[in-house]
């Protein structure tokens, strides 16, 4: 059996895609190949999983009007090409999307040669990446209920969204050896503060102008993003000299890959974007959240869309993007901390969105249309 996988440009749509091969390589034996973008994230965390990989040039379809929006869409013609020769030399049965703009190429051109494709939709509003593909798809998965509403019904399928191995191996235990695992006082309150695999410039920003009403109420770790870490540390370092006892409240990480499973389950309550990825780990382990959805481009905000589903749950607070300062983080935030009995009911809401075994079921789903096409 021989499976084509692919996603990238962000961990959000690597991490999930990489749970599914992990299934379809144990459980069936498949032989994999993971198709992602020359530039993309992807480059440096597949190969580490011993799947073989092959990039081509993938056009971004950005969520706004640049000169360089024009020129990646005129990359994804040759991307496709890329893409088809690919599939030409690697045969496979069956196909599995999870999102991004290299998904097009490879989705696309595993259509032209017959290949059977699973196409997994994480957001719950469809971005324009899966809007191209839906209708060529075989089969469409979705990671929540109300995504179901955007897809064909004859076709469409409730999975959950996988979550990380390692993720699920931490879920259900105590927090305090993993916030003794950072330094912290297991004792105390962690925020957990993250803009995803590629850091978010402004939640760093106004999280550092907060430091000094954060940090007697709780302590941080504070997951940067490698391209914002030196700003962002530049921006902490001011006020730890008149209160050097706060530096053991504060930790700052550029990147946490093999450790956001240990961030996560130190967290008592996590400051973060809502992309789709996001909040399948912070399901999987009923993590409260004060979630700050990615501002909307000219294709909208899925995020947004996420974030409302997540309130409207009980499992999160949301602040717009727009409207977040220091002043209105501390609003949001401090009654929050200060009432353990919402966030233990903000941790069993978020909990109940979870799909613990949706990898397997995706898998199966894959292996399912590798062998009778359907």
């Amino acid at each position: 059996m021989r499976i084509l996988i692919s996603g990238g440009g962000t961990g959000g749509h690597i991490y999930p895609a990489l749970a599914v091969a992990r299934e379809l390589r144990e459980r069936f034996g498949a032989e994999l190949l993971y198709l992602g973008d020359v530039n993309g994230l992807e480059t440096q965390i597949v190969p580490r999983e011993g799947i073989p990989f092959a990039g081509i040039t993938a056009g971004k379809l950005r969520r706004y009007l640049s000169p360089q929006t024009l020129r990646d869409l005129a990359r994804i013609p040759v991307g496709i090409r890329q893409a088809m020769g690919h599939v030409r030399a690697f045969q496979p049965d069956a196909t599995f999307t999870s999102g991004g703009y290299v998904a097009v190429p490879a989705g696309l051109a595993a259509r032209r040669y017959g290949v059977p494709l699973l196409m997994h939709q994480q957001d719950v509003a469809p971005n324009l990446a899966n809007r191209i593909l839906a209708p060529v798809a075989t089969r469409i998965s979705v990671s929540f209920p109300d995504s179901l509403r955007h897809f064909s019904k004859r076709k469409t399928a409730l999975a959950g969204n996988p979550v990380r191995e390692e993720i699920l191996r931490v879920a259900g235990q105590p927090s305090a050896p993993f916030k003794a695992s950072f330094g912290f006082d297991a004792a105390q309150p962690v925020l957990l503060v993250t803009g995803g695999s590629q850091g978010a410039r402004h939640l760093n920003q106004v999280v550092t102008e907060a430091l000094p009403s954060l940090l007697p109420r709780c302590q941080v770790l504070h997951v940067s993003g490698e391209l914002t870490y030196e700003e962002t540390l530049r921006a902490a370092e001011p006020h730890f000299a008149a209160r050097p006892e706060w530096r053991g409240r504060y930790v700052l990480r550029p990147y946490l890959s093999a450790r956001m499973a240990d961030a996560l389950a130190a967290a008592d309550i996590a400051l973060c974007r809502s992309g789709a990825a996001t909040l399948a780990e912070l399901a999987a382990l009923g993590r409260p959240s004060l979630l700050v959805p990615l501002p909307p481009g000219f294709t909208g905000s899925p995020q947004e869309v996420n974030a409302a589903m997540f309130r409207g749950a009980g499992a999160a607070e949301v602040v717009l993007d727009r409207d977040l300062t220091a002043q209105r983080l501390e609003a949001a935030l401090f009654p929050l901390l200060d009432n353990p009995a919402r966030l233990a009911l903000m941790a069993r809401a978020a909990r109940s969105l979870g799909h613990t075994d949706a990898a397997a079921r995706l898998a199966e789903a894959v292996a399912s249309l590798a062998q009778h096409g359907r």
